[in-house]
């Protein structure tokens, strides 16, 4: 992905609003900004983004999709990922700022997903007065996908929505059923052309549908969001798919 010609460029934003899922969202009272990076090792220091990512994960990424099959999308996502890496500090503030710009403009009714194709733990990442971003924006809710299920069991803000993401492994499917008895929310991708031939149910527990809208904090508890295979992942021979 990189050539000898590329030069860092800070970004001036983190964030966008511009996504298919997230505006449905707008039609149910949220305004959602959602962070794109460079996913897994694609970036010039090679750090793992998506520490917990399966060879399935990796192959059928979501990365390349839509808009981000432009070399200039891509850039830009490359470049806030090298603003992460090399300077952290100065990447916090600037986190910071546009959190609470878009806070100011929508309140309560703002949404925010940090993780659009990476896994930061950023509930680790402190930014000032010894916290990090959710606890310094206690009424902003917070959203991602996780498939580092260790990140399931920790005490997370109240205002931080996580959702376990199951791929091909069969260690995911254990950590699902431990999630979803315990109230937790797992994903999962079906083989399935339109979201109403979607399973009722699933390993027991109910499904639905995760493609109406991107605010899975609205889901209810123990559920599974079910999701469509798209791009690369229709043609997914892995068992990240599942197979109906």
């Amino acid at each position: 992905m990189f050539n000898l010609g590329y030069t860092y460029k800070r970004p001036k934003t983190l964030f966008g609003t511009q996504n298919a899922k997230t505006i449905k969202g707008e039609k149910l009272g949220y305004t959602t900004l959602i962070m794109y990076m460079s996913p897994e090792k694609q970036n010039t220091a090679g750090k793992n983004l998506c520490a917990h990512a399966s060879e399935g994960c990796k192959a059928v990424c979501l990365f390349t999709a839509g808009r981000g099959k432009f070399n200039n999308v891509k850039l830009g996502r490359l470049n806030k990922t090298e603003y992460f890496l090399r300077e952290r500090s100065l990447f916090l503030e600037h986190l910071y700022n546009e959190v609470a710009k878009g806070y100011k403009k929508y309140g309560k009714a703002l949404a925010v997903r940090l993780n659009g194709t990476s896994d930061i733990p950023y509930e680790n990442l402190i930014i000032k007065e010894g916290k990090n971003i959710m606890q310094l924006f206690p009424d902003v809710q917070f959203y991602d996908y996780t498939k580092d299920f260790s990140r399931m069991l920790k005490d997370q803000a109240p205002n931080y929505h996580l959702t376990y993401s199951v791929d091909e492994r069969p260690v995911t499917k254990i950590n699902a059923a431990t999630a979803l008895s315990s109230g937790l929310n797992v994903a999962m991708v079906f083989n399935v052309k339109d979201e109403s031939e979607l399973p009722a149910e699933y390993m027991g527990f109910p499904v639905i549908n995760g493609d109406e809208h991107d605010l899975t904090f609205l889901h209810g508890n123990g559920v599974i969001v079910g999701l469509k295979a798209k791009g690369k992942a229709k043609k997914d021979n892995s068992g990240f798919v599942i197979q109906l």
